[in-house]
């Protein structure tokens, strides 16, 4: 299975929040890292959009 951008970013804000409660003295940079994983989420699902448009055969 391969790894992509989008889903890379959701599992840092997982870590990120997992990281989060298991050490909150870590707090602030959980939060930082758990924004910038977001932001490159969503500039990955805006700009760099790596799905096939629905119904469009590239046969040949």
């Amino acid at each position: 299975m391969q790894m992509t951008l989008r889903l890379a970013c959701v599992i840092g804000i997982v870590m990120a929040g997992v990281l989060r409660f298991c050490a909150p003295h870590y707090h602030l940079t959980a939060e930082i890292i758990a924004g910038l994983m977001l932001l490159f989420a969503l500039v990955a699902t805006v700009v760099i959009d790596e799905t096939k448009p629905a119904g469009i055969n590239q046969k040949g």
